[in-house]
This record gives structure tokens, sequence and C-alpha cells, in this order.
């Protein structure tokens, strides 16, 4: 039977009814003192129609806004429009069945034809004119026996809504084998995934001093140890024990090793802080109770950027604060992860619980694939997960009460959710751009973007549903690229979604039970101590971090900031993420943000430098919001990313603006701004800008090219006291609004005279 998909607002009927909907409801408002005439010149609106019948030959206009389904067809998670009506609105994007007027079409009719949204699909949203009578059944206003109209299609040939071959009508998919999933086995995308399997006795250690724990992971990404290693974790770790002995870097960093597995004993507590893998491979992390850790610098519970074969099993993540954007993800997987599984966790109350996909601009992330299975989303908000470009196979969950959404696509991502259980959820699933709450007079999805992503559902349990809930319920999209916008040349089917893998599901009906009593720490044989006395790794004294931090600075979704790799570090200090997108020797950089006298939001990739320089690049674009000092793209150089959005930013900037150019710089701590614009350069050719900020000594300069860095304007100097030999240089982007985006795209950059590549 074919779901329809992102336009119709399915509501079931009592037979014979117009509507079944007994919502109390402020009443309609009344009609206006002097009707329409009901005239092809003068017809009635549907607002105008809403309290009177027994009309007979009028006119009537409106909007279409979905269809009624069937009550004979009317199934949890098949919501399917019937040929036999339309709904029609005041108003194109109307939501509200309460606020649509039934249309009877009848069968096998030439308007029927003409008129039902299951052979045309685009008619909703658009505008018709009806000649019709307008009738009362069960005591509600409804318009039949249509004999003109205006505004239709045109017939489809031989439609059959039962006709699986259909080209609009999804497959009919072949569930998964019932089965008793195991509970210490490995499912999913990470299968093959081993850890430390194979660690020798020297290899295999207990950690109840969180320093050294920290210190014997940075050897590790130091030596690029690839050496199998079990470490068994007790006690209580806190944000004091984070990269480099700071509370301000709450968390682990595992990084650039492989084959590691990390287990906590049943009393183990991470408190404050969490782990940050990136390009780390063949990791496993298993038993861990993290109470989550405030988004300092974007700390998460566990963060994957550019890793692989990743288990993330029986963890418990709770969160100490239920303040929007207070904690940031639970369990995120990003930047090209791939062969990821996380499965029997528990996550309580968490607010954003598992992101996968970093960002709208990151197209790399279709690399990602992922599993979540048999976790326990306990009153938590929104993220179970949230899914960009990649692909996530989302089976056997116990979703309970959760309060945004339950499972989020965007951006073309293909994600299966199936054989889930939810529990009292009013939006079970959501999708960019398709209508999901509401917002002012129409309604959005809770994920922004304006690219759809693509979910099919299958098999899942629907326990509790609110009366609230969403209509169609739940959404599911394997067709549209935008709500009710462009199609792909064939909608996609289940198998499309599946994974190549083997797998068994427990049955949808029992997950309740199942998976709350075996989900989350404490629930496995064999972790309630460690096989071994503490040791710390061998590792005696403290105070001093043996490795070298290569991810300086700060960013609020990713720790220390985004390694983009060749060196350089994407930082983000704006409400809206910053995004970068590297190719060879061009950067594009979209942030938003201002250059203000005190704070500063904006987007930075940067690199260190040491020593005196002379840096140029060229702007190829810049779309500000608007012409000010404070939207600017250009070169920038600091001692310390830490203050980039305090009033103790110390820097010197080099940018363009919307069409003039501007320095801005700092020369101390808690000292005044100083910003203005640059002199224009006598030669004014209409090349590409090219801007340069220089260095000699504690005097930096800036100033402007428009003839390809042949010519450059009168230099702008600073005076900036007291610095070290070694600074922060790359490229910075604001938007000049605290929300909005603006992009800038840079290329053929120089240090020196010598060309840097960005990959």
């Amino acid at each position: 039977m074919k779901r329809f998909l992102l336009l119709m607002l399915a509501i079931p009927l009592l037979t014979g009814a117009c509507s079944d909907d007994t919502t109390k409801d402020p009443a309609p408002e009344p009609p206006a003192a002097t009707l329409p005439a009901g005239t092809k010149d003068d017809p009635f609106g549907v607002n105008d129609i809403a309290g009177i019948s027994g009309q007979s030959s009028v006119w009537i206009r409106g909007y279409v806004a979905g269809a009624e389904a069937g009550a004979s067809t009317m199934s949890v998670g098949s919501d399917k429009p019937s040929r036999s009506n339309i709904l029609l609105a005041s108003k194109a994007n109307e939501y509200r069945p309460d606020k649509c007027i039934r249309v009877e079409l009848a069968d096998n009719s030439d308007i029927q034809a003409r008129l039902n949204i299951v052979d045309h699909p685009d008619l909703v949203g658009k505008k018709v004119l009806l000649h019709a009578d307008i009738v009362s059944v069960n005591n509600a206003v409804c318009i039949a026996n249509i004999t003109e109209q205006e505004g239709g299609k045109e017939p489809v040939e031989n439609p059959d809504p039962e006709n699986p071959n259909q080209p609009d009508q999804p497959d009919d998919p072949t569930p998964p084998v019932t089965g008793n999933v195991e509970l210490d086995k490995l499912y999913g995308y990470a299968e093959g995934t081993t850890g430390g399997a194979g660690a020798t006795e020297a290899n295999i250690h207990h950690f109840n001093d969180g320093d050294k724990f920290q210190q014997w992971l940075n050897l590790r990404e130091k030596n690029k140890s690839e050496v199998p290693a079990i470490v068994w974790l007790s006690g209580r770790f806190t944000k004091e024990n984070g990269r480099g002995g700071s509370s301000a870097s709450p968390w682990f960093d595992i990084k650039r090793t492989k084959n590691l597995s990390i287990y906590g004993t049943n009393d183990f507590v991470m408190e404050n802080i969490g782990f940050f893998l990136n390009e780390a491979s063949n990791i496993i992390i298993r038993n861990i109770y993290i109470k989550m850790p405030k988004a300092d610098n974007g700390a998460d519970g566990i963060s994957m950027q550019e890793s692989n074969n990743v288990w993330v099993d029986h963890c418990t993540f709770e969160s100490v604060n239920q303040t929007k954007d207070y904690e940031d993800g639970s369990c995120d997987v990003t930047h090209q992860t791939y062969n990821v599984t996380v499965s029997w966790c528990h996550f309580i109350k968490t607010q954003k619980s598992c992101l996968v996909g970093h960002s709208n601009g990151q197209t790399a992330d279709t690399k990602i694939t992922v599993t979540f299975h048999h976790n326990f989303f306990d009153l938590s908000s929104s993220r179970h997960p949230r899914v960009r470009f990649g692909r996530a196979h989302v089976f056997n969950n116990y979703f309970n009460q959760v309060t945004t959404y339950g499972v989020g696509s965007a951006y073309g991502a293909m994600v299966l959710v199936e054989d889930n259980c939810f529990e009292g959820v009013k939006l079970p699933t959501d999708i960019c751009t398709y209508p999901a709450k509401p917002s002012g007079s129409s309604w959005v999805s809770n994920l922004q973007g304006s690219v759809a992503g693509y979910l099919y559902e299958r098999g899942n349990v629907f326990n509790n549903k609110p009366a609230d809930a969403t209509s169609p319920y739940p959404f599911t999209n394997v067709e549209y690229k935008a709500y009710n916008g462009e199609k792909l040349a064939a909608p996609l089917t289940y198998d499309d979604f599946k994974p190549s893998y083997n797998y068994i599901v427990d049955p949808a009906d029992r997950l309740a039970e199942i998976v709350p009593s075996a989900a989350g720490t404490g629930k496995l044989s064999g972790y309630a101590s460690a096989p071994k006395e503490a040791d710390n790794g061998g590792i005696s004294g403290g105070g001093t971090d043996p490795g070298t931090d290569p991810d300086p600075g700060t960013d609020p979704d990713q720790p220390g900031g985004s390694d983009l790799g060749n060196g350089w570090t994407l930082l983000s200090n704006g409400t809206t993420q910053a995004t970068a997108v590297c190719k060879g020797s061009q950067l594009t950089l979209t942030a938003c943000g201002k250059f203000e006298s005190g704070t500063q939001t904006f987007g930075f990739v940067y690199k260190e430098v040491t020593g005196n320089f002379v840096a140029t690049t060229q702007v190829d674009s810049y779309t500000a919001l608007k012409e000010t000092n404070q939207a600017l793209a250009g070169l920038l150089v600091t001692p310390d990313v830490a203050t980039a959005s305090s009033g103790d930013f110390i820097h010197a900037m080099a940018a363009k603006g919307l069409a003039k150019f501007y320095y801005s710089n700092r020369a101390e701590a808690a000292g005044k701004a100083g910003k203005g614009e640059l002199s224009a350069p006598e030669a004014m050719t209409g090349s590409s800008p090219v801007v340069r900020l220089e260095r000699s000594g504690d005097t930096f300069t800036a100033s402007y090219s428009l003839d390809g860095g042949a010519t450059f304007g009168k230099e702008k100097s600073v005076t900036i006291s007291g610095l070290p030999d070694k600074l922060l240089l790359g490229l910075a982007a604001s938007s000049g609004d605290s929300k909005k985006t603006s992009e800038a795209v840079f290329s053929n950059l120089k240090l020196n005279g010598q060309a840097v590549a960005f990959e």
C-alpha cells in the first residue's frame, strides 16, 4: 500500500462523516456581514462557508491542503490519502485540519481524476476554483457535487492505487529475522571491530587517576601506537583531568591511535568530562557512565571525528542540566567517521543525544555509516539520532517520552528506522524542510536547512500516541528533495536503505521490557571490578603533559576546534556553527557573527606561524549581509583563540567588507579595539582583491590590493608588545549578524611568498 509522503494532512474518519476530530478548538469565525455572491467573479472563500450550508451551484475558491485518509486504509505508520476527497483551506500553507473544508470527489468522475492528490501530489498548496454545492454531513460543512473546476490537473491514465508496480508505490519490504538479540555481541556497521583484543599482559592497564590516563593517551598519540591495549577505569574522573590538566578542555583525547579497548568498572563515573576521538581506529568503549560535561569549548560525552570502526556499548549518558545548549552532544559521529555501532546505551534526559554529520556544509559526511540499536532514550529531547549526509540504521531502540523529536534526517541522509518502540512520543521522526513544529503561523522542521533527508520506517510500535501528535504519523520521505519540491527520478525502496550486514531483531512490542532492563552501565557480567590492581599505565609523578597538543583553541561544537588536516584548525565561536571546505589552494568559510569593539564572534581557520611574516590571500567572493566593519573576511593573527569571544582578544586583521576594506586590532587585553577603513591602492584594475597582513617584531600592518597583489594601498599599523614568537595566523570571516551566516571564498594564500595549501 502507498505511504503518502510529506504532502498530506491525514486524519481518520467516522463512516459518512467529514471529520472525526473531536478536539475542542475555538468556534470558527462568524461570516462577514456581507458575504460574497458565490459567483465565479465573486466566489465564496473557505472562511465564508465554514458556518453555512444548503447553497447550490455556487463558486468556491481555496487552496488544496491535503486529503483525508479512508477509514479502511488508516493504520499507524501507513497514512494513505484517498482519491475520494481533498481538503480545502483559506491559505496555501494551512496545517490545521479543523481549519479545512472537506471536498467530496465523486468516484470515477473526471473531476476526481483532475483533483485527487494521489495522482497529483503537486496540487498541495495550489489554488483551485470549484462550482459545487455546499452541504452538511453529520453537522459538518462539506463541498460536494462539483460540476466545474479550474486549477486541477490532467487525468492520469489507468490509475490503480492497489497496483504495487505503479511507479509511486513504495516496495513491500521483507522484514529482518526476529529472534533473541545477544546482549554481549557486536552487531551493525562496526562489525569486525576488536579493540585491544590480543593485548599482552604488559599492555593491560587499570587507571584510577584521570591525569595519568590523559598522559598515557597523549603518549600513545605521540608515538602513533597501534599496539593492542586494554584499559580499565575506576573511581571518578572530572574535568580537571582534561587535556593539559585544564578544566577548560574537558575531554580525554583518543587521537591518531588504533586497537584500544576502554572499559569502566560498574562504579566508575566520568563527571563533566568526555572522550574526543580523532583519526582513531578499532576502538571499543564499554560500561562508561558519563555525567554530561558542560559545553565548554564544545565538549561532548563522546565525539568521533575522522575515525572508523568504533563500538560504543552499554554506556550511560546522563544530563545534569536540561537547560538548552548548556550541554552539547552525548555521542556524536561526525567528520567522515564510519563503521560505528552505538548499542545498549542509556540516555537520561540528554538534550542533544546523537549528532550524525557535522553541519549542512560538510558534504564529505556521506562517508558516515552508523548503527543505533537497543538504546534507551529516556525522557531525552532530540537527536536520536539527527543525521546529515550519512547512512544510519536505527533498530530496536526504546524511545520513552522523548520531548522534541525522535529520529531526524536531513541533507540527503539515508536513515532506516525499523522495529523500534516509541512510548508517548509526539514526533517520532522529523525530516529537514518538512513541516514538523509550529513557528508563527506556519509549520517548520526542527532540522534547519534547505535539503530534505530520506527516512524509511517499518515495523515500529507506537504506544500511547499523544492526542496532539503530528499528522501524518510518523513522517517519512523516500522521494522528495525538499518539502513539496523536486522529486527523485524514482522513489527509494527498503533495499536502498537496508544495510549489507546480517542482523536479527527483537520483537518491537517487547522492547519496553527488554531495553530498560539491559541498557546502560552495570548490566554486563565481569565488570564489577578491574581484573588487576591499579597501575596507571606505569606513569609516575604527575602534573606535566608529555604529549604535544596538535589542536589548540576552542570550538563550540568540536573540542579544541575541528582538525581540518595539513596543520589547519577550524574555530567557531558563533551561535551558528561555522563550516570550512578545503580544496587544494581554496578555502570556503561559512560563519555568522560580528567583530565588535567588546566581543567578537566569527569563524577562523588557522595554523601556527613563527617569527616575522608577510601573509597575503585573494578574496574570491564574500557574501556579507551588509556593509559594516563588523562583517569582515580576511587575514587574522592572534596569540590565543581561547579569548576569541571576549573583550581580551588580542589580534590584528586585514579584511574585506561587502564593498570596502577594513583593519581591526586590539593591542592589549581589556584594551580598546581599533577599527576603520583601509586606504585604497592607486592601481584599481578590478581584479579579485588581495589582503595583506605583516608582522615585523611588535609591529603589525594591514593593507589591500586590487591588481592581484602588485600594488597595495597605504598600510595601517599597530604595535602589540609582549607577544610570543609563535602565533596563530589564518582566514577569518563574520557575517554582521549573530545568527545568519555569510560565505567567504579565499584562494592563493601565501606566507613569505610561498604558496600554502589547505589540503
